[in-house]
């Protein structure tokens, strides 16, 4: 039995010099590395809305702005929030911000930063209160795929209905009763497909997981906050509850991180007063 298994991890996936010529002397079997993108290839697809600003909105937050306004809300009312709002938090923590032409055909640019561009991270929905929006599990497609199934852009940023039905109850249950996950207009749940790290960094990938769901939680929390929502986010919870509540089996495939986010019960300070706050003075 490990007595201490957080501290053994720990020391077992380090690099050091006596050890990291045999990880870099470690060849890649090009031919088994995991593909990049998950697809439900017979659920019904909804395409989000396109996330750009148009002219008749007002300006974005800037990004000062929104750091400083940035809070950990638990607490939501009941007005949903919009398939655009929807949009612009998936798009700002995981979606595809270019796309470049390669020798095997199309790739992207995505939103946060990932270790060795393998992308592990899998992004999930539960929709509680999105206007319309059917309340279920939906799964984010970050890219589409031709008929050779290779990723293409045509059929990206759009979800997939994994599992319709109220699931509110069933998410709060898995996050440690935490019935805030039950009122927030969303739940965001990410993913580790496992292989697609580990395929390069072995162990490592292990810590490369957690940082990666980091990345794109700290960039969907900013884009709620530019939003006026509030967001959460969430590491306390019963892994095989939540797996379940997914479908994955939790060793090909994991719950690593999630978040809530929804319109918050009370408002936030006002633009002004944050503005004169955040800036330094010069």
């Amino acid at each position: 039995m490990i007595e201490h298994p957080g501290k053994t991890f720990q020391q077992e996936t380090s690099y050091h010099r006596d050890s990291i010529q045999d990880l870099e002397e470690h060849g890649l079997d090009w031919r088994s590395k995991p593909p990049l993108y998950k697809f439900y290839s017979h659920a019904p697809v909804v395409s989000l809305p396109n996330p750009a600003h148009t002219p008749d909105e007002d300006p974005p937050l800037d990004l000062f702005t929104c750091v400083a306004r940035r809070r950990s809300v638990r607490s939501f009312g009941a007005t949903p929030i919009s398939m655009l709002e929807l949009s612009r938090l998936l798009w700002a923590s995981v979606g595809i911000t270019a796309s470049f032409i390669t020798p095997h055909g199309q790739d992207f640019y995505r939103a946060s930063p990932t270790a060795g561009a393998l992308y592990p991270v899998e992004t999930y929905v539960v929709v509680n209160k999105v206007e319309d929006l059917e309340p279920g599990l939906y799964h984010y497609r970050v890219a589409g795929i031709d008929i050779l199934e290779r990723p293409i852009a045509e059929g990206s940023h759009s979800l997939e209905l994994v599992r319709a039905g109220d699931l509110r109850s069933e998410i709060s249950a898995a996050a440690l009763d935490q019935a805030m996950c039950g009122r927030a207009g969303a739940v965001i749940l990410y993913t580790a497909v496992f292989a697609r790290s580990v395929w390069k960094y072995r162990e490592r990938a292990y810590r490369y997981f957690y940082l990666d769901a980091g990345h794109i939680a700290a960039q969907l929390s900013l884009a709620a906050v530019a939003q006026g929502l509030g967001s959460c986010p969430i590491a306390a919870f019963y892994d095989d509850e939540v797996n379940a509540l997914l479908g994955v089996d939790g060793e090909t495939e994991g719950i690593v991180y999630m978040t809530a986010v929804g319109k918050p019960s009370r408002p936030f300070t006002s633009k002004a007063d944050v503005r004169h706050t955040a800036r330094p003075k010069e």
